[in-house]
């Protein structure tokens, strides 16, 4: 990628849908118009639809399926919530980047690739982040909030990326209960919460965060081709992955401030009706414990409440469920 195209990109998108001339652009850049014709002609390689007519200069008809840092971040710019934002082609982890960046660094921020290659869900399990496909993400919040505070961000969290996905989808977008989101019985993401802390309260909140945007049912596996979905399946049209992700981070940012400012006890009975485990019987896995029993309930405190098969009463914190 040009050095240039950052800022090209940028240009093209803030001035649809009218045209730009080299010209303009080269004298912003302060570069020359045969150097803005390679830019072009390789963001029309990279897939961006740029129309190019004589006289009148360059528009941007569609962006690709991939993250352009100079849409990207002026797009994010007016939500506060994040102190810096970086956006990657290619990355193994953007969990395992976050938490690099940790490392003498007190700020919030976001992480952004087109594509993870080794990207993990909860308990280690793999998760296929394909190039062009899906948002995959990671998050550094750093909120001053007590230990015991910490088990209800995941219940804020779920209905903020529920919320957005609901946004773009026809169909009813429910929770399993800590960390899934799925679209009538199908996973469309998951998502992973990790705690730093000390011996003077916690330092920060990772949030790995991975959503199915724009596979079509032949993207999956054929052993997931049952169990996955993706908004775009449950969608009128291809998904605007800015618009989507404009959206999500909208969302995530108001429920971040609701979890900051209000107890659960606000959410709960919209958590209660948004969860998809209720009335059936599920398979529960807690520390290498596993059993079969029904959700009853969900606490003020967040924990879940189940009977199993033997009538004995289980208050979860986390667990691994299983239709």
């Amino acid at each position: 990628m040009s050095k240039y195209s950052k800022d090209v990109v940028q240009m093209l998108y803030q001035h649809q849908p009218d045209y730009i001339s080299g010209q303009f652009i080269a004298e912003q850049l302060s570069i020359s118009r045969t150097a803005v014709k390679k830019v072009i002609d390789q963001l029309k390689l990279e897939g961006c639809q740029v129309e190019s007519v004589n006289h009148k200069g360059h528009r941007l008809i569609q962006l690709p399926d991939k993250w352009y840092s100079g849409i990207v971040l002026p797009m994010l710019k007016a939500q506060n919530v994040f102190d810096h934002v970086e956006i990657l082609e290619s990355i193994n982890s953007t969990q395992l980047l976050a938490k690099q960046k940790l490392v003498g660094n007190t700020n919030t921020f976001l992480i952004l690739s087109d594509e993870q290659t080794q990207g993990k869900g909860r308990f280690n399990r793999p998760w296929s982040s394909s190039k062009g496909k899906g948002l995959w993400m990671s998050i550094v919040l750093r909120p001053d909030v007590p230990f015991e505070m910490i088990t209800k961000f995941n219940l804020f969290m779920a209905l903020g990326i529920r919320d957005a996905i609901q946004q773009f989808s026809i169909d009813p977008v429910t929770i399993k209960w800590p960390n899934d989101i799925y679209i009538n019985k199908q996973k469309v993401c998951g998502f992973l919460t990790e705690m730093v802390a000390n011996s003077d309260g916690i330092e920060a909140v990772i949030c790995g965060i991975g959503i199915n945007m724009n596979h079509l049912q032949e993207d999956f596996s054929n052993e997931l081709q049952q169990k996955a979905t993706s908004v775009r399946i449950h969608a009128d049209e291809k998904i605007n992955r800015y618009y989507f992700l404009q959206s999500l981070v909208s969302h995530i940012e108001y429920r971040y401030k609701q979890f900051l400012t209000e107890p659960f006890l606000t959410i709960r009975d919209e958590y209660i009706a948004a969860s998809n485990i209720w009335n059936k019987t599920l398979r529960f896995t807690e520390n290498g414990r596993q059993f079969h029993g029904e959700a009853l309930d969900i606490d003020e405190d967040g924990f879940l409440l189940v009977l199993d098969e033997e009538n004995n009463q289980h208050r979860l914190i986390s667990a691994d469920i299983e239709f």
